[in-house]
């Protein structure tokens, strides 16, 4: 039997649908609106085109759903604020497997055309939260180099880490006072590596390099750290209802506190109808997408039931009836997760539960909650304040709610949301790999200051021998006689007279000289037999004043060489080399050598000729 608190809910819930509190509705809507609003980004950038340089990275976030692939841009203006630049969602069959070569070609084909140029855009993905461990710790203040191994020790004693499996990762969240002592609030996830290579390797194959993973409880970490929705110094909830599973997400001062999943989806709604409609009908037997029709068709951005629909003709309170066991059922754990956070450590009370599903957007549902829980409860909007972007108008609530993780992910940098893949480890190597670049710059400004100081002191040295020469240049105008032309032309006549002079001695005793070379070359078993010298003539022309040598100068050498009859040739190849040594001779040639009878026994006979002077 129904307890009279449920009677109550139900009773509630089916007054919003008769009308009873449409006014409350209103202006309960009304009040939210005016909580989060704020000046709209569009309108201090009427033309984002002017603000967008060329060549900047785009951040594109890409949330892979089970029939959708939803996709946001968005750029960082001139004051570093993001700008929505786009976002669009693309279905494709539920029955197409994920990795599968058809389902990699949709990826390709729609992120490329969302992107245009891939390789300017940051590209972010997400994997199951439900993969992901994230939890708090509290350590001890501590000197930085011993932070990080605090908070590693201290997180496995808590929760251990395998980390043959799983990655591990922090992040800082400030300092908090406990039992009267400061610490660090650190959150620390642990995420599977086969999950993260999974997703890595899924981009990878269609040629996109992803810049990071995360999970949809930092991506819409995202959309509050950039202030794109303002929640001030207040606790906030995020509630996703999913299909198997919901998540409730709680923030505070923009940080991820707490994240627990809820195993209520619309999948237990679509079960809750199938079940009611059993137990009225006693054999029909709904399948899945039938039911799920049904409680689609509460939605106004949903397609109606027609006539040959299963649950045609059905009242949404008769809907709102089947699926109410449900939804208390998600509204008790909601609430005991909420008590929990707010008796645990003092925290504050939550006050504002934004709510997104992947049913479409159904305000009594919303209501309801807000009933249940006694805590303000609204749709999902982050687009709210890009109400004059016109891609934004065009669509429904619904799909907006739908693009909320996949703005989060356009959102995101490495330095604001954790990143599976670009863990502390990786931030340290960045930092290190900083550091070393700093202190090369700082070396190559101080070998630039020093090379500029030396170019400097080499131009003021120029200026100096400058004025030091003219000086001197001076000094050397004051010297007489002035050399002119005659005088030139008679000391280069007087050179080449001596020139020749000397030529003339050379060639008197140029004979005398050849015959002591070639008697101090010439070895005790060679016989010179003949030597003839050609001293060539010199002349000399009176009209050009030049010396011509005759091309015949030389000599002409002929002798024996004696000895072992094996050894002649030898001897008279190294007779040749000794006198293409000499200073005086040159182009040694032999002309003919042959065996010859000398004293009874043989003797290499020769003659050779070679060309005197250098």
């Amino acid at each position: 039997m129904a307890s009279k608190k449920d009677i109550n809910s139900t009773e509630k819930l089916l007054n919003v649908i008769r009308g009873k509190h449409e006014e409350t509705i209103e202006s309960t809507a009304a009040s939210h609106v005016a909580l989060r609003k704020r000046p709209s980004v569009s309108k201090t950038n009427v033309n984002i085109h002017k603000i967008i340089k060329d060549k900047k990275n785009y951040t594109v976030g890409v949330d892979i759903g089970q029939e959708y692939i939803r996709l946001a841009k968005t750029i960082k203006s001139s004051d570093g604020s993001p700008i929505l630049i786009d976002q669009r969602a693309i279905k494709y069959s539920e029955q197409t497997v994920k990795e599968s070569p058809e389902f990699n070609g949709i990826l390709k084909s729609s992120i490329t055309s969302f992107c245009g140029n891939v390789a300017n855009c940051n590209i972010w993905t997400m994997i199951a939260a439900a993969e992901v461990n994230v939890h708090h710790i509290k350590v001890p203040l501590v000197q930085k180099k011993q932070l990080e191994n605090a908070i590693y020790w201290t997180a496995k004693k808590e929760n251990p880490i395998n980390e043959k499996d799983f990655i591990f990762d922090y992040e800082l969240q400030g300092e908090i006072v406990d039992q009267g002592i400061r610490k660090y609030s650190v959150m620390v996830y642990t995420a599977p590596k086969a999950e993260i290579e999974k997703v890595k390797n899924l981009f990878s194959a269609i040629g996109v390099t992803l810049t990071g993973v995360t999970i949809a409880s930092f991506a819409i970490q995202n959309i509050f750290r950039t202030q794109w929705v303002q929640t001030g110094e207040s606790s906030i909830a995020s509630l996703f209802i999913g299909h198997e599973y919901s998540r409730i997400d709680i923030y505070s001062k923009d940080n991820l506190v707490m994240t627990r999943g809820i195993k209520t989806g619309t999948t237990s709604m679509i079960e809750a109808i199938s079940e009611s409609i059993l137990e009225k009908t006693g054999n029909l037997r709904l399948n899945k997408e039938e039911a799920q029709k049904i409680l689609y068709s509460l939605s106004p951005d949903s397609e109606k039931l027609k006539e040959t629909d299963a649950g045609y003709g059905l009242k949404e309170d008769e809907i709102l009836e089947m699926i109410f066991p449900a939804l208390e059922r998600l509204a008790r754990q909601i609430e005991r997760t909420l008590e929990y956070y707010a008796t645990s450590s003092g925290n504050e009370k939550v006050e504002t539960i934004y709510v997104s599903s992947t049913m479409n957007y159904y305000e009594p549902i919303i209501y309801y909650i807000s009933d249940q829980l006694g805590i303000k409860s609204e749709a999902f909007d982050p687009f709210r304040q890009q109400a004059t972007n016109k891609s934004v108008e065009s669509i429904s609530m619904s799909e907006k709610m739908s693009l909320v993780p996949a703005l989060g992910l356009s959102l995101a940098d490495n330095y604001r949301t954790p990143n599976a893949i670009f863990t502390y480890r990786e931030k340290n190597k960045e930092i290190s790999i900083k550091k070393i670049n700093r202190v090369i710059f700082a070396l190559f400004a101080a070998a630039m200051i020093v090379c500029i100081a030396a170019l400097i002191y080499q131009s003021l040295e120029y200026d100096n021998l400058s004025k030091r020469r003219a000086k001197q240049q001076q000094v050397l105008a004051l010297y007489n006689p002035i050399l002119s032309t005659d005088k030139i032309s008679k000391l280069a006549n007087e050179v080449k007279m001596r020139r020749q002079v000397f030529r003339q001695y050379a060639q008197r005793y140029l004979g005398i000289s050849v015959i002591g070379e070639i008697s101090a070359l010439t070895p005790e078993n060679i016989k010179l037999i003949n030597l003839k010298i050609n001293a060539g003539n010199y002349t000399a022309k009176e009209k050009t004043d030049k010396s011509t040598k005759d091309d015949s100068e030389g000599i002409a050498l002929e002798g024996l060489i004696v000895g072992d009859r094996n050894m002649l040739e030898s001897y008279l190849a190294q007779y040749v080399m000794k006198l293409e040594n000499s200073p005086m001779l040159h182009q040694v040639s032999v002309q003919k050598s042959n065996i010859a009878a000398f004293k009874k026994s043989e003797a290499l006979q020769f003659s050779l000729i070679a060309k005197t002077g250098k």
